[in-house]
């Protein structure tokens, strides 16, 4: 089982030996943002997997420029490299909802004999069930959101010819907000024999949480800057990013732990972490790592073209 702790340690020892080569005086956006515009970790319900309560880990998607293996892939490895947590573990995430409430952000397109619709392929996917379809269940999937800390955003919808045998309706899980343009997911599997036919989705809608609450600041840390704002450091000490599949503060301040010290700066004492949204859908989460300490006023970029900053927050180790 993939474990994220000891990729940090794989990550940090790869970095190390290369730091000189990657450190510059000022954050590489130019790195950055071609990377986000390669990197692919929009997932979904795997039609294989098991409908579960189980929230995977978080997964580094890129380092510096280069793409792992879960963000070239999508779905299928992101299964395999994905560990299991308890799902009521705070992962430090941004997105995390109040307990009052959700709305709907997009509605289906109906069930009538011919109607289609998509499900949700969308960044920070955390897992799925199935609820009782003797009724469209609109509140057993916002009650299995509401029991998973990291959820902010669930997909309901039904997926006809699939092989599950308890009911067809699934309710997928996110830890970030998505769109009608995200469901790109229009099924055509063969799950069972024929003559049955190929999967399709019917009735697929959106509720989000009304609203959201800060994240959880580190051990070892403290909070320089962040409500959040909408510009990613542009800072002097700049010592190279990760990719991460969801916003993960925690996350971001473990890789700041153990990343290889800098040879002229030292070891990373900052970080910065930001959500990027490209054409109105969230794509990446990016954690950049500093040997300086830097704070708001060099959170200046606010993102390029169709690429806008979101989310960002600031911390310094103590």
């Amino acid at each position: 089982m993939f474990n994220f702790n000891k990729l940090v340690v794989v990550t940090s020892l790869a970095l190390a030996a290369s730091a000189a080569v990657h450190r510059r005086d000022n954050t590489d956006f130019s790195t950055i943002f071609s990377t986000i515009l390669e990197v692919d970790q929009k997932t979904g319900p795997e039609d294989s997997a098991p409908p579960s309560s189980v929230v995977p880990n978080t997964v580094i998607t890129a380092v510096d420029g280069e793409l792992t293996e879960a963000g070239t892939s999508g779905s299928s490895l992101l299964s395999v490299l994905h560990g299991d947590t308890d799902p009521s573990l705070d992962t430090g995430s941004a997105l995390k909802k109040r307990q009052d409430g959700f709305e709907e952000v997009f509605a289906g397109t109906g069930t009538a004999l011919l109607d289609r619709d998509g499900s949700i392929q969308g960044t920070a996917y955390l897992t799925y069930t199935v609820v009782d379809n003797s009724t469209y269940n609109i509140n057993a999937c916002l009650e299995f959101c509401a029991n998973i800390e990291p959820c902010v955003f669930v997909n309901l919808f039904y997926e006809f010819n699939n092989d599950l045998p308890v009911s067809n309706l699934k309710c997928a899980a996110y830890a970030d907000v998505h769109s009608a343009s995200e469901k790109t997911n229009l099924g055509g599997q063969q799950l069972l024999p024929p003559p049955a036919g190929l999967t399709y989705i019917q009735e697929s809608s959106g509720f989000a949480a009304l609203s959201l609450v800060d994240p959880a600041t580190p051990a070892g840390y403290e909070l320089v800057f962040g409500s959040p704002t909408d510009g990613a450091n542009n800072a002097p000490g700049y010592m190279g990013f990760a990719f991460l599949d969801k916003y993960d503060v925690q996350a971001c301040a473990n890789l700041c732990d153990t990343r290889g010290a800098d040879p002229v700066g030292g070891a990373c004492k900052f970080f910065n972490i930001w959500r990027a949204v490209v054409n109105g859908n969230p794509t990446t989460y990016t954690c950049s790592m500093y040997y300086e300490v830097a704070d708001e006023s060099t959170a200046v970029n606010f993102g390029q073209g169709d690429l806008v900053v979101t989310f960002s927050r600031g911390y310094a180790k103590l």
